[in-house]
């Protein structure tokens, strides 16, 4: 499960499946990337306590800070950053954005699992603010329904928020509504600083050479693995399938069980599969956008069989698995029930606050090698300004203040510390990530990481495909009804052919 936000993909199912675009009905989420949690065991998707006082700042700092170009090779920021005090004082690309003094801005953020990833964005945002002689309004939405409900009916009445989080296909997803502005003049003079973006990053907010989102942070979804039950065996990571299988008929031992595979009806399923075929030379997506896999797909048939084998046969994923939610394997891994999971941090978040003692014995990996390799799974989340925002200049002053490299440096390093991984590709140089054996594995999934849309960027096909939950209903089919995997193949690509042939999901 994804670490702060509830995922909304099912939340989006009405629209995604063909509602009309004039009013946006209160049916697609704006949260992301995270998953409903557990009750018994919290995990990322579990909402913190909202703030959700508004900040005004009003201010007599005079507005030509908002003029300044970015530093040339700003230095990202590990020991002795700039302080926030002065981070404040943002730096902006060579076009010059002219604060309108007493404009409100307002900044909509879900809530997130770590209440400093949202809290330390409205402090800088607030010292920019007050720098430039504005103010700002600044809420966290509730992680749920109610969260996104409000925030679809302020779209559908014309009222959103000037800038809103947006997570992996919502950034398409808000572009293709014709909701959200065009910011390339906004992030492009950013885009060579620190060695410019991943490729994920622009993948996923690029549409036809145009920005229509902010970059905010890669989220990486690396293995979570018991390093010390290895250690006890005498065993490394597995370096492949083959091993993969023989590791785990060694220590699955009832009722812990080796790998923490989702295989319900649920967005985690979507990721575990998909990292898995891109193994064996599978993809969902050709690079036009259009339907990447066949029938007689030779990669997916072998996936579905290797998956099958490793459930019904090995039996080294839980039986329960096909069963689970978004937190299934959240709560499998917290409470010792397997020995590894894919997941974003939020697994490993909450042991460091609830279970100190089992964070230490865990370690990060990638994707075990098939035949095609391994690559290194991601999202990216963005900040999208709305078109119907009311903040005007001062809204596209925050968001260049956000990318400005010498802040986000400190805040996505310094002050996260690993959190996310930065957008910038040479602030994966700090020593957080090169000198902190538990991060070390990150730099090789966001060196080969592929988003979950892989090969194109998650326009309408993917992202009613993810939402209708069609790839978990392969694996259900695969699993539950013990179908053959090409009868479960040619029953998901009838599906998926289908949804990719409507007009509105080719944008």
């Amino acid at each position: 499960m994804d670490t702060p936000p509830v995922f909304s993909r099912r939340r989006f199912l009405g629209l995604l499946a063909g509602a009309a675009v004039g009013p946006i009905l209160a049916a697609c989420g704006g949260g992301g990337g995270g998953a409903a949690a557990p009750t018994t065991v919290p995990t990322s998707g579990q909402p913190a306590a909202t703030r959700a006082a508004p900040t005004t700042a009003p201010t007599t700092a005079p507005a030509a800070a908002a003029t300044r170009a970015p530093a040339a090779g700003a230095t990202p920021g590990a020991a002795g950053a700039t302080p926030a005090s002065t981070a404040a004082a943002a730096t902006a690309p060579a076009l010059a954005i002219k604060p309108v003094p007493g404009q409100q801005v307002v900044v909509w953020q879900t809530v997130d699992y770590l209440p400093q990833t949202t809290s330390l964005i409205k402090d800088h945002f607030t010292q920019v603010a007050q720098q430039n002689g504005f103010t700002i309004s600044f809420e966290e939405l509730p992680n749920n329904p109610q969260g996104y409900d409000r925030h679809n009916a302020a779209v559908q009445a014309g009222t959103p928020p000037d800038i809103w989080r947006v997570y992996d296909y919502q950034t398409q997803f808000w572009r293709a509504q014709g909701q959200t502005a065009d910011v390339t003049d906004l992030v492009k003079p950013f885009s060579t600083q620190q060695g410019g973006y991943w490729q994920p990053v622009i993948d996923t907010c690029v549409y036809q050479d145009k920005w229509y989102a902010a970059p905010y942070a890669v989220n990486c979804w690396p293995f979570h693995v018991r390093q010390d039950l290895l250690d006890q065996a005498g065993l490394k990571y597995p370096k492949d399938w083959d091993e993969f299988r023989a590791q785990g008929k060694q220590l699955t031992k009832p009722p812990l069980y080796y790998y923490g595979m989702t295989l319900g009806r649920i967005n985690d399923a979507n990721n575990h599969f998909l990292g898995m075929v891109w193994t064996f030379g599978g993809k969902l997506q050709n690079e036009d956008g259009s339907l990447g896999v066949k029938a007689d797909d030779k990669a997916w048939l072998d996936t579905l069989a290797l998956i099958q084998t490793m459930y019904s046969d090995d039996k080294i994923i839980p039986p329960g698995s096909v069963n689970w939610d978004d937190g299934g394997n959240n709560q499998a891994y917290q409470s010792e029930q397997v020995v590894l999971t894919s997941n974003p941090t939020s697994v490993y978040n909450w042991l460091l606050q609830n279970k100190p003692d089992l964070a230490k014995k865990t370690r990060f990996y990638s994707y075990p090698s098939g035949p095609a390799g391994s690559f290194g799974q991601v999202d990216v989340w963005g900040q999208a300004l709305f078109k119907n925002g009311k903040g005007g200049d001062n809204a596209r002053l925050l968001l260049v203040s956000f990318m400005d490299p010498t802040w986000y440096a400190q805040y996505i390093n310094d002050q996260l510390k690993g959190r996310f991984v930065p957008v910038y590709k040479d602030m994966i140089n700090a020593d957080l990530w090169t000198k902190n054996d538990l991060y070390s594995e990150y730099r090789k999934i966001i060196e080969s990481g592929r988003i979950m849309a892989y090969a194109a960027a998650p326009l309408g096909g993917f992202g009613e495909l993810a939402t209708k939950f069609v790839v978990g209903d392969m694996l259900q089919n695969l699993l539950v009804k013990k179908q053959k995997p090409a009868d479960a193949l040619a029953t998901f690509v009838k599906a998926a052919e289908e949804i990719y042939s409507k007009p509105e999901n080719r944008r």
